[in-house]
């Protein structure tokens, strides 16, 4: 066997081993491109359903605080009017006054029944209601039982969105790797070499970025 077909099984054995490692690079980066790509897709959906949660919640709570400052509201006008009854008394007959007491009492006991009806541990010092503080002490207790951060899904949905699109393109580098492999048969000897070296650096340069992109995004 003459040094040029030495030369050649030489180059054609090399060329045969870095189409297998480009081939098996290839197949990884598909791989974490898949998974990367049903990352996006599971976080996608889970940031819809915490959408959902949060305009549930939203909704609910809206509905249930403005129940509870209702009832605040209601207290505040029969205490009020217990107060006016009371006021009034001085001004009236002892007779006027004591059916004005009765009416003060009956105002008084409206108002307690009312006070009942809502948490009064929102009721600040100045005697105005906190409805934010209620809305804010809802939304935290839901959101021990729900997921209601839609933001974090889908941040984290556009990151694995764009790692998987930066592994399809890091695919186009392996190709054109493989491209070169795959000429190197049908050229000259001298053609071989180059076309072997720039398929090798292709090889590298998308092994390396395949791995930058797994480790940083």
């Amino acid at each position: 066997m003459d040094t040029s077909s030495q030369e050649n099984n030489r180059i054609g054995t090399v060329v045969a081993i870095l189409i297998a490692i480009v081939t098996v690079l290839a197949a990884l980066v598909t791989w974490r491109s898949s998974v990367a790509q049903d990352g996006a897709g599971d976080e996608a959906l889970a940031g819809e359903r915490a959408t959902l949660n949060v305009e549930q919640t939203r909704a609910l709570n809206y509905v249930n605080a403005y129940e509870s400052y209702g009832a605040y509201t209601t207290y505040k006008r029969y205490m009020a009017l217990g107060d006016l009854i009371e006021e009034e008394q001085a001004n009236v007959s002892e007779e006027k006054a004591l059916q004005l007491e009765l009416k003060a009492v009956e105002a008084y006991n409206l108002a307690v029944a009312n006070q009942g009806l809502f948490p009064n541990k929102f009721l600040k010092r100045d005697g105005s209601y906190d409805l934010p503080g209620e809305l804010g002490e809802m939304w935290a207790d839901v959101a021990k039982q729900k997921d209601l951060n839609s933001a974090t899904h889908f941040a984290l949905f556009l990151k694995l969105q764009k790692k998987s699109n930066w592994f399809l393109a890091d695919l186009t580098i392996l190709a054109i790797a493989l491209v070169f492999f795959s000429l190197v048969e049908s050229v000259s000897q001298r053609a071989k070499v180059l076309l072997t070296a720039f398929g090798s650096l292709f090889m590298l340069f998308g092994a390396v970025a395949a791995f930058l992109i797994e480790i940083r995004m």
